[in-house]
């Protein structure tokens, strides 16, 4: 046995003695217990310093206390790839502002036994493309939410709706690495937002998300699944989830991300709400600030300006030509203006 200060305490460690109130005396812990993320905070806010540990060495952490603290770095982390803390790498300043606060709701949002429960589910099917995917998608929406300046419960909403949009998929994993269906695997397929809506009301998920979930796959011209929604009859985290849901899947397949905008552009108001796309293209940094990029003409340059240009297209300096040799004069591409050349690659 050991006495450890409670912060070295980690998850997953069994105590050795129970754990006795300072202020009256009553049993907190039952010794044997495994501690978990929340207890220990718990511990933490009533002035509990140390504890005693069974075995320091040896710990037993459940799957959702896993998944909580993977939840909350692997969130994080795509949302400062996307969102970077520099203002300067940010579309504007309110995107610098709504990305601070998805991380505090991240964090709120982790606590969710629900969320914690199917996200275990979608990692295990297939972590690329169900789990990896929720999460950008979910930092997406929040992104997008916070940009249309929707309330905080909407953008929390949007961010689970995210998270949980393919949970009905947990139902048929066997279809999810799939490419082709026959006609009976498609007809399950579209399946999937119901069961993930029925799942959902299951687990006393509030309707505002059931609903994203239900209807993440209707389009704006009445063209989608399952209810053939038209417009603005389809909720508007419905409306955002898809277009996040659509870029995140596109790069997930390894599509360019200067290909993927085309395709918001090319089907704003026909499958997506225009607005949700212009929302999205003017506020989501596609191409971040000072990464080195391709551009259409085999030009080598580093993007220098997100913030002049709407939509994704910024400023970059060359520094390299078409055949990969330096370049010596000073040379700038506002792509802006030259409407014909586009970032290909990001190296």
């Amino acid at each position: 046995m050991g006495i450890l200060n409670i912060l070295d305490v980690k998850a997953g460690m069994e105590l050795e003695q129970a754990i006795i109130s300072p202020e009256n005396g009553q049993c907190l812990l039952k010794a044997g217990s495994i501690l978990n993320l929340r207890n220990i905070e718990k511990l933490k806010e009533l002035n509990i310093t140390q504890v005693g540990i069974k075995d320091r060495n040896s710990i037993f952490v459940s799957p959702f206390d896993k998944m909580q603290k993977m939840l909350i770095n692997d969130y994080i982390k795509k949302l400062r790839e996307t969102a970077p803390k520099s203002p300067e790498a940010n579309k504007n300043d309110n995107v610098v502002n709504v990305a601070a606060n998805l991380e505090k709701f991240i964090v709120q949002i982790a606590k969710s036994e629900y969320v914690l429960d199917f996200l275990v589910q979608l990692r295990i099917i297939d972590k690329t493309r169900l789990y990896d995917a929720s999460i950008y998608t979910a930092v997406l929406s929040g992104l997008v939410a916070g940009a249309m300046r929707l309330s905080n419960e909407e953008i929390i909403s949007a961010v689970i709706g995210g998270l949980l949009h393919d949970i009905g998929l947990a139902e048929m994993p066997s279809l999810v690495k799939m490419d082709e269906f026959t006609p009976q695997q498609e007809k399950l397929w579209l399946e999937h937002p119901t069961y993930g809506y029925y799942f959902a009301l299951q687990h006393n998920i509030p309707k505002m998300i059931a609903n994203t979930i239900q209807y993440h796959h209707e389009r704006w011209n009445g063209s989608g699944y399952p209810k053939q929604l038209v417009g603005e009859d389809i909720p508007i985290l419905a409306r955002i989830v898809s277009v996040c849901a659509s870029y995140a899947d596109s790069l997930t397949k390894g599509i360019q991300p200067y290909m993927a905008v085309e395709e918001l552009y090319g089907t704003s108001g026909i499958y997506y709400d225009p607005c949700v796309v212009k929302a999205f293209v003017n506020n989501i940094p596609i191409y971040p600030l000072g990464e080195m990029v391709r551009l259409s003409t085999k030009e080598i340059g580093i993007v220098s300006n997100i913030r002049k240009n709407e939509g994704p297209r910024p400023i970059v300096k060359i520094y390299y030509n078409r055949v990969n040799r330096p370049i010596s004069e000073d040379k700038i591409i506002d792509l802006g203006k030259e409407r014909t050349v586009f970032i290909e690659e990001i190296l």
